[in-house]
């Protein structure tokens, strides 16, 4: 497939990031759309951009090694992952450097939202939609069964839903820190007497949800691809990412359940996104969550799904429709 639309798509992400270069190729290959990978990390270091706005309208441009883009003449933008900014070492004042990292910060998030660019994902409505009570509400109201769940820092409230539920009961966080990978673990009647540590930050408690076998939807626009694994590690048997043996297969997912994910992303203001479900021994499913930029190559290589096409392909507007009466997030930033 080829495109007589020859605008380059813009991916921001580090330059070494395995999903950018991997979608990159596969533009130039089966579109012939020309890529730019953007690390927005560069900023204000390396790179520069140029904002003018004025009674005639607005222009953007960015200027980098790798030479100077009209942010508005993209044709989309793949916003992979922004990592930080960096500031060079001669700005030494710890104050200072935060001080530059936040005006980039405002700068970045003024412009992004000025340009009349398609974006997979808009960064605002991820800012939003990775936010796991919301995703849980809202994935409830669509009709999408979830655990019951607790979010608190109340030590007493943790307590109660745990005997509520027999002990059979989870914890994790809300976000991953940066320099580890927290794993759901299982919450024993010994966790509860360091209950107190959560006055340092929140945590998520749900109940247990009945090991059949873990199911990852991707989705792009309309294109629903489910993927399914079962681990016989104990280790795995809550988290599957701690088996880094894994070998995922197609899974036949039900239509209006995969229509309903549809929807979910649709809602929270998302074009792509990846779903961690469980499907119960008895059939029945459980969302988890949502990754607006989840990792999805580890599904294609076992799978054969064409996932990297799909997203390229809504880059590349032949889904256009997908771009169209898209709704804002119902929760503004």
């Amino acid at each position: 497939m080829t495109s007589s639309d020859q605008r380059p798509v813009l991916i921001v992400a580090p330059t070494e990031d395995v999903h950018a270069r991997a979608v990159a190729a596969v533009l130039d290959r089966d579109f012939a759309v020309p890529a730019v990978i953007w690390d927005r990390a560069t900023l204000p270091r390396d790179t520069a951009i140029d904002f003018r706005v004025g009674a005639a309208g607005s222009t953007a441009q960015l200027h980098t090694d790798a030479g100077d883009f009209p942010l508005d003449d993209f044709r989309s933008v793949w916003w992979r992952r922004a990592l930080g900014f960096e500031i060079d070492p001669a700005v030494s004042d710890p104050r200072v450097r935060r001080y530059c990292a936040t005006e980039c910060d405002a700068f970045v998030k003024g412009v992004t939202r000025s340009l009349a660019v398609p974006f997979v994902n808009d960064p605002f409505a991820e800012i939003v939609a990775s936010r796991k009570p919301f995703q849980l509400v809202t994935a409830s109201r669509l009709g999408i069964p979830i655990p019951e769940t607790l979010v608190t820092n109340n030590p007493a409230a943790v307590t109660d839903f745990w005997q509520a539920h027999h002990g059979d009961c989870i914890y994790k966080p809300l976000n991953a820190p940066d320099w580890t990978l927290p794993e759901t673990r299982v919450l024993t009647q010994d966790d509860l007497t360091h209950l107190v540590k959560l006055r340092h930050a929140p945590m998520i408690v749900q109940e247990k949800i009945e090991k059949g076998v873990d199911v990852r939807v991707n989705i792009f626009g309309s294109q629903v691809f489910a993927c399914e694994f079962d681990s016989a590690l104990p280790e795995a048997q809550l988290d599957w990412r701690l088996d880094l043996t894994a070998q995922w297969r197609a899974h036949d997912l039900p239509t209006a359940l995969g229509d309903r994910l549809v929807d979910l992303l649709r809602v929270l203001g998302l074009h792509y996104g990846c779903i961690d479900l469980r499907r119960q021994p008895d059939g029945e499913y459980r969302f988890f969550e949502v990754n607006p930029s989840g990792q999805f190559l580890f599904a294609e290589i076992d799978t054969g799904q064409p996932l990297l096409n799909a997203l390229a392909t809504l880059l590349v507007a032949q889904e256009a429709a997908a771009f169209e009466h898209h709704p804002e997030p119902s929760v503004r930033v």
